[in-house]
């Protein structure tokens, strides 16, 4: 059966047609082309060759409430109902982007996860799925009756719980801009470039002329990214190392939350382009690093996901039910 499906984030809208777990034709279309989520669908939908197929799920980043939901980070309503009318579609659902990255989880091959650290999973366990990319996505998967459920949060914004005294110097900047320091104004692109402002204030630093230059031309995460998994700037270093430890931290937040005995699965789109710095072992010292549960969270074993097409696996899979 085929299936459309998308994925729809701050930064781009994804879009593929599936029939079982292959993916014939994907698009992805950067979001803030577009003023309006209809605009960018009928775009995908002038775009698939060949007949498009009649039942769709569309994952977005937001509470999803009566088949509707307000972005979270792109200011789009978008309307499940009006959208199936319009386009002439015999179902699409709408779920929330990490409720089906939990569901992608159920499908994903092996040698598309890579695992930080040690622990072996529990077969029937709960899972925990949380990414950072434009904001920061987390759900919950459990099995359920020879299958699974999955409950979607928005994790994301609750508050960010410091941990030494350089992170609450960090929360203490960060609340001069914002009245509430949710984790995702940390654990995210913008977030990234959050802590690198913050070192840079905190140490005094000075920029060379070159990065200043640089960031100003490009984007400011993909170049603090780049520059700290190449080794090329110190500030970088230690803005990607601090994000490794939050990233851990907070991951190890969300096992204990679940008791996520089948293990916590770190996708979003950031994990992969940093994955030699969360391999060295301050990730998973922070994981790890709860007091007296720190044998618990020993056993449990955490992944990062390298398969951009999650999110989209997930919504096809749900739009097929």
């Amino acid at each position: 059966m085929k299936v459309l499906a998308g994925d729809i984030g701050g930064t781009n809208a994804r879009f593929a047609i599936i029939e079982g777990d292959k993916i014939l034709f994907e698009k992805h279309y950067p979001s803030k082309d577009f003023n309006k989520f209809e605009d960018v669908f009928a775009v995908f939908i002038k775009d698939v060759p060949g007949q498009v197929p009649h039942c769709a799920c569309l994952a977005v980043a937001g509470v999803v409430e009566g088949n509707r939901v307000e972005a979270t980070n792109i200011p789009w309503t978008i309307d499940g109902n009006d959208l199936k009318e319009r386009f002439g579609l015999e179902t699409l659902r709408l779920i929330n982007d990490f409720e089906a990255a939990a569901w992608g989880i159920t499908v994903l091959h092996r040698e598309h996860l890579v695992q930080i650290g040690e622990g072996k999973p529990v077969s029937d366990g709960p899972k925990a799925v949380l990414g950072a990319g434009t904001g920061l996505g987390q759900a919950i998967l459990v099995s359920c009756n020879e299958g699974y459920r999955v409950l979607p949060t928005e994790g994301g914004h609750a508050d960010f719980a410091p941990r030494n005294e350089e992170e609450i110097r960090l929360l203490r900047y960060l609340m001069k801009e914002f009245p509430h320091v949710s984790v995702e104004r940390i654990l995210s692109g913008p977030g990234l470039v959050h802590i690198y402002e913050f070192l840079l204030e905190d140490q005094n630093y000075k920029e060379s002329v070159f990065t200043k230059q640089a960031i100003k031309k490009k984007d400011k995460a993909a170049y603090i990214t780049r520059h700290a998994v190449q080794g090329t700037d110190e500030l970088c270093q230690q803005a990607v190392g601090m994000f490794c430890s939050i990233y851990g931290a907070e991951a190890g937040n969300l096992a204990l939350k679940c008791l996520a005995a089948g293990g916590v699965y770190i996708a979003g789109g950031i994990a992969p382009k940093i994955l030699s710095i969360l391999g060295e072992g301050g990730f998973r010292q922070a994981f790890e690093s709860k007091g007296r549960m720190e044998k618990v969270l020993k056993r449990i074993p955490t992944y990062v996901v390298i398969s951009p097409q999650l999110g989209l696996l997930g919504a096809a899979l749900m739009s097929r039910q």
